[in-house]
């Protein structure tokens, strides 16, 4: 069946019944057609995924080395560190946002991987630019002390190792970076998994 019906009942390809044109007179069927539907893209956000991470190559912006290898070195740090695989997969992929904002680019990024991580490595991705300021915040005008104002928060010294080991030295271009191929395997379980339902912030 094509969709080529117009008014108030145009119908999917794929469901039968009727279909309003308001998500408050969707019926219990199509309701539950759409959740299927749904549960079914979810198998498509590692590639999606592991698409942005590639994406992030052409992303330069001056430095010595693209985002895409920014992420890798940090990954590779966190990794020989001994970070869990969330870690190592959040470290990784902290910077994706950059693709849409520089600007805010950690809560982007954070959100996008919010149901798929544990709550550390969401708040270690989402406040790391407050803990990178250090280096460059008062260029702008801003408190390079800006870590501060988190202070006493149960993952302070998370985000602090994160930004001050990893992140901070990821930008050497003669760095042993391990590939994204090494990387894939984690990214695909980590987000294969059910994502978790978030509160709002």
């Amino acid at each position: 069946m094509t969709t080529t019906e117009t008014g108030p009942h145009v119908r999917s390809p794929t469901f039968d019944g009727p279909i309003a044109t308001r998500m408050s007179e969707f019926s219990a069927a199509y309701m539950t057609h759409i959740e299927e539907h749904l549960d079914e893209d979810y198998t498509h956000v590692p590639d999606r995924i592991m698409g942005l991470l590639r994406s992030t190559d052409e992303l330069v912006q001056g430095f010595q080395v693209s985002q895409l290898v920014h992420g890798l070195q940090t990954a590779t740090r966190a990794e020989a560190a001994g970070a869990d695989i969330d870690m190592i997969v959040g470290a990784l992929c902290h910077d994706i946002g950059k693709i849409i904002s520089n600007a805010n680019h950690p809560a982007i990024a954070a959100e996008m991987i919010r149901p798929f991580v544990s709550d550390e490595v969401y708040w270690v991705v989402k406040v790391h630019q407050d803990f990178e300021g250090m280096h460059y915040y008062a260029r702008m005008g801003l408190d390079p002390m800006a870590r501060l104002k988190h202070c006493g928060h149960p993952f302070y010294a998370s985000a602090e190792r994160f930004a001050d080991e990893w992140d901070e030295q990821a930008f050497d271009p003669d760095f042993a970076t391990l590939p994204l191929e090494h990387f894939e395997p984690m990214v695909r379980e980590v987000f294969s998994r059910p994502p978790r339902r978030c509160p709002a912030a």
